[in-house]
């Protein structure tokens, strides 16, 4: 007996091993992709919503520790990579970062306190930047005995702003938030975890954003947030049917999933401070799963009946977090191959390019220098001037900029209370321009501004003085 589960023991290891490393294979590329803006596709969940949706708790409760703040406003700048791993023998969260300034295959060890020292710190740069936000990755690896096998991509959260010109600046701040989140669902190859914090889901928040970019939501799992706050909002048991079984009308599109998942996580932090709820991340998790097993009991309250086995497998964090290990592992899986001819063209054209080079360098002198230098000018000026009398051949997508992405890339005009002019003033404002016709939209922002000056009054004495005294004459010069 002893033997025969020693034999079936030894498979499971290996093939638990092949997962892991074919997983940390995903995880460098992932990170060798965003180094150098290379287009593998590396597949993960993209998790958007807007700030009070429970975005980062959510986050946190499928990672089984905290690590992040967790309130309103603003907290993330920058999109947070979290390349989990499960490790039963890591007691603590065992955490290594990746800095933007080091190699990409190297990842410092840092405790949680560090790590949440560097958003903040990332935060506060941002905050006073003229962008506000940047889409470059902080990229963190984490290993610990409660994680899933996931990478997941925490994105700033969404600001749905009030209407109003005093609340210019935090409009211009949603349109930046949103900007970055779509360039983000841009990516193919990433699974879109949309969350929806209402009880009603004719209210689309998060998916109006979401369905720009996936209008199928073919790659989208939708999670409601906060459902031990909704339960209490049911008066009758076939308003609980409609909100755990949307009709198809109100979800348009085929989800993954085929359904909404409905989460809860408990409030509270993690500390050794008097106001910590919890004293370790075992608590927090085990909190997660209490809270689970409420709220079921809750729902077969209001329902009158026991839950089906298809919709118990639709709540809690801990039924979210297995179906995206298992649709994340196929995706791994079914990317294999396409990956492999990829990595071997990448492989074959850097070793090409890197041979020229080392010729190159082998008979490089002065003279073929000047030759090469004289070369890059002749074609960055004539490149140029193409642009600027107007072309087809660079494709709008990739080298264009709407006016938003002029603003948040190169700063704005702004008047004199410090806010922005509308968009719908500028002809053009939401085409992808460059060159010469970017120069055009940018006079016209300018003489609309210029325009909307007032001329200083000008009295006699001023002219009088500025006539002046000729150096060849005495006369008076009134052509100045």
């Amino acid at each position: 007996m002893e033997e025969s589960e020693e034999a079936g023991g030894i498979p499971m290891e290996v093939e638990l091993e092949k997962q892991w490393r074919l997983y940390e294979a995903y995880n460098e590329l992932h990170s060798l992709a965003q180094e150098f803006e290379t287009p593998f596709e590396s597949p993960a969940v993209l998790v958007v919503g807007h700030q009070t949706d429970g975005k980062s708790a959510l986050v946190e409760a499928l990672m089984g520790f905290q690590f992040n703040h967790v309130g309103g406003g603003t907290k993330t700048r920058r999109p947070i990579t979290l390349h989990m791993k499960y490790n039963p023998l890591c007691h603590i969260p065992l955490c290594r970062l990746l800095l933007s300034d080091s190699d990409p295959t190297l990842s410092q060890e840092m405790s949680l306190q560090q790590i949440q020292a560097y958003i903040e710190a990332e935060n506060l740069r941002l905050e006073r930047d003229p962008c506000q936000f940047s889409t470059k990755e902080i990229i963190i690896k984490v290993e610990y005995k409660n994680c899933p096998n996931l990478t997941i991509i925490d994105t700033p959260g969404l600001i749905a702003p009030a209407p109003g010109r005093k609340n210019r600046a935090l409009q211009s701040q949603g349109r930046a938030v949103e900007s970055l989140v779509r360039a983000k669902m841009q990516h193919k190859e990433l699974i879109i975890l949309c969350l929806e914090d209402c009880s009603d889901w004719s209210n689309a928040t998060t998916r109006r954003v979401v369905m720009q970019i996936d209008p199928e939501l073919s790659r989208t799992v939708i999670v409601s947030t906060k459902l031990d706050t909704k339960i209490p909002q049911f008066a009758r048991s076939s308003d609980v049917e409609v909100f755990l079984s949307p009709p198809a009308c109100t979800l348009d599109g085929f989800l993954l999933g085929d359904s909404p998942f409905f989460t809860s996580v408990p409030s509270g932090r993690v500390g050794s401070g008097h106001d910590s709820v919890y004293r370790t991340n075992d608590e927090f998790k085990q909190s997660i799963s209490l809270r689970e097993v409420e709220d079921v009991k809750s729902l077969e309250e209001k329902l009158g009946r026991t839950l089906s086995k298809r919709e118990m497998s639709r709540i809690g964090v801990s039924k979210l977090r297995s179906f995206l290990e298992e649709l994340l592992w196929k995706r791994y899986m079914d990317n294999v191959p396409m990956i492999i001819p990829l990595l071997e063209k990448e492989y074959h054209s850097t070793t090409r390019k890197l041979n020229e080079i080392n010729r190159e360098l082998s008979t490089l002198d002065e003279v073929k220098l000047k030759e090469k230098g004289r070369a890059f000018h002749d074609l960055f000026l004539t490149k140029l001037s193409l642009l600027l009398k107007g072309t087809v051949v660079a494709p709008p997508d990739k080298f264009g900029e709407t006016l938003q992405d002029e603003r948040i890339n190169g700063g704005a005009f702004v008047a004199s209370d410090g806010v922005q002019f509308p968009h719908k003033l500028i002809p053009n404002a939401g085409m992808r321009l460059y060159g010469g016709a970017q120069y055009h939209r940018a006079m016209a922002e300018f003489r609309f501004v210029v325009g909307g000056i007032k001329c200083p009054p000008i009295t006699r004495e001023e002219i009088v003085n500025a006539c002046g005294v000729e150096d060849i004459h005495d006369g008076t010069n009134y052509s100045r």
